[in-house]
């Protein structure tokens, strides 16, 4: 007796009398050329090749292993992948952000430069030192007489050097303002580089978690291709022997397709992250670096709402920065009205000449001289210059308040946002989290129908795409929980 050829096909109930004729008898004929039953097995109905043909034991054995293979693959849960050394952590990712960010480098900059100006405006209420020498050569020179024979003798050549020292006693306010302008000023640059720290922070750690979303989705969809493949060759199978029709193939096929062109968007999506990290870091990861799984993190314990909404408006440092910024242009509208007020100086000097310009008659020899006084200066008129300053110092000041209040009404929105995003996450994961478990057993239950030829090919396919779809969504959940909960800490700038 020839051996038999076997291969497992769902059997339908509904089908007619034939077939069902063929079922028993080749189920008879595999009872009887083998020790091993149909029920040893665990399956009641089996469909055959082309009928007259003999099953062997070998064969029944080895179609049963495929179909348990392929039907494990979907009821396997992705394996969490173990932390390696080249995996990137996102506080990694996160330094090596910040220390590459051009824009935070001229921030810092940025800082040095109002550093350098503070340090100006208080060196104007220190004494100012100087020193002066001079040497003179005249020729053609002549001496001259002032009455009752006294000569004023010349001197060809005249020297003289001296120190003095000035001190700020008045200044009508413009030194005490120019200041504390520049402290003001020094101050918004630090929130400033605070505010865009945490910009940077959230844009890496974004991307990042698009990142690992993006590679844990491509894990699935090709586990999901491997699956459907198998399925497939199966399916080919099945219709060279007559058991399975064209639409079933077709229906695998288009399967196959839908899940390669979600596989081909999660690749883009993980090289477009890769790109935006190597801006982002300056660095090329290589294909042997990749980030931790999004897996479902720890919540972090935020406030409420409305106390979020508050905390906000009082954390955010960008904020600060602008209201520092407005109150350094409110004291240069001080310092620019002090120019019309009058200016008061202590001069103190020590002089040595040869001749000394104040003695008289000059005489051709070293002597010195000292003097201490005051000086005060008044600018009674200069062509409107202090009041156009006034009015420029006035304008910048309005426009700072305008931008405080713009900023204040877009963090409220960000905070607000957030908070809706966070929750939505937060929904989001459990749903898609049943929905995975939902799929799972969906695909079981129709998979142990289709071995007992209660369910069609197309349902197992059917099941097959929910569980491939439920899987990317849980995936897109935790990472997107994880961008949320990032989003929300900078929105309210928690935890600084």
């Amino acid at each position: 007796m020839k051996p038999l050829v076997y291969s497992l096909t769902p059997y339908h109930q509904s089908q007619d009398k034939e077939f069902e004729q063929k079922h028993t008898k080749i189920a008879k004929a595999m009872a009887a050329n083998t020790p091993h039953s149909m029920e040893y097995y665990g399956f009641q109905r089996f469909g055959v090749f082309a009928e007259g043909a003999t099953i062997s034991t070998f064969a029944v054995f080895a179609s049963f292993c495929s179909n348990i293979f392929i039907f494990s693959l979907f009821l396997t849960p992705m394996a969490q992948a173990e932390t390696t050394p080249n995996t990137l952590s996102p506080e990694t990712v996160v330094q090596l952000a910040l220390a590459h960010s051009p824009t935070l480098k001229g921030r810092h900059e940025d800082l040095r430069i109002a550093t350098a100006k503070r340090l100006q405006a208080e060196a104007g209420f220190k004494p100012q030192l100087d020193t002066r020498a001079q040497a003179q050569h005249f020729e053609g020179l002549e001496n001259g007489t002032l009455g009752l024979g006294v000569t004023i003798p010349v001197m060809d050549n005249q020297y003289t050097a001296s120190i003095g020292i000035t001190q700020p006693l008045y200044t009508g306010g413009h030194l005490t303002h120019q200041h504390r302008s520049t402290q003001y000023d020094e101050a918004a640059s630090r929130q400033t580089i605070a505010a865009i720290t945490a910009d940077i922070e959230l844009q890496a750690l974004t991307t990042y978690w698009q990142w690992s979303k993006a590679l844990a989705q491509i894990a699935a969809f090709q586990a999901a291709v491997t699956r459907t493949e198998t399925q497939l060759n199966d399916t080919r199978n099945l219709k060279k022997a007559g058991l399975a029709t064209d639409n079933d193939l077709l229906a695998n096929e288009v399967l196959l397709d839908q899940i390669q062109l979600q596989l081909l968007a999660a690749q883009q999506q993980a090289d477009m992250s890769r790109i935006q990290l190597t801006q982002l870091t300056g660095q090329e990861f290589t294909p042997q670096q990749s980030p931790q799984k999004p897996d479902a993190p720890a919540l972090t314990a935020f406030p409420t709402l409305e106390d979020a909404l508050g905390i906000a408006l009082s954390n955010r440092p960008e904020l600060a920065s602008l209201h520092l910024s407005a109150q350094a242009q409110t004291d240069l509208i001080g310092a620019a009205r002090a120019e019309a007020r009058p200016q008061m100086a202590l001069i103190a000097r020590y002089e040595q000449g040869n001749p000394n310009p104040r003695d008289f008659p000059p005489e051709d020899q070293w002597r010195d001289d000292a003097f201490i006084g005051a000086t005060v200066t008044w600018n009674l008129f200069d062509g409107g210059l202090t009041r156009a300053r006034t009015a420029e110092a006035k304008a910048r000041a309005a426009r700072e308040e305008d931008q405080t209040q713009a900023l204040c009404e877009v963090i409220l929105s960000e905070t607000k946002t957030a908070f809706l995003s966070r929750d939505y996450s937060i929904s989001r994961l459990k749903t898609a989290t049943h929905a995975e478990t939902s799929a799972t057993r969906n695909l079981q239950v129709a998979t142990d129908l289709w071995k007992n030829g209660t369910a069609r090919h197309s349902d197992v396919l059917d099941a097959q795409a929910q569980l491939t779809g439920a899987t990317a969504q849980r995936i897109a959940a935790e990472a997107d929980l994880l961008i949320a909960e990032a989003t929300l800490k900078h929105a309210i700038h928690w935890g600084r």
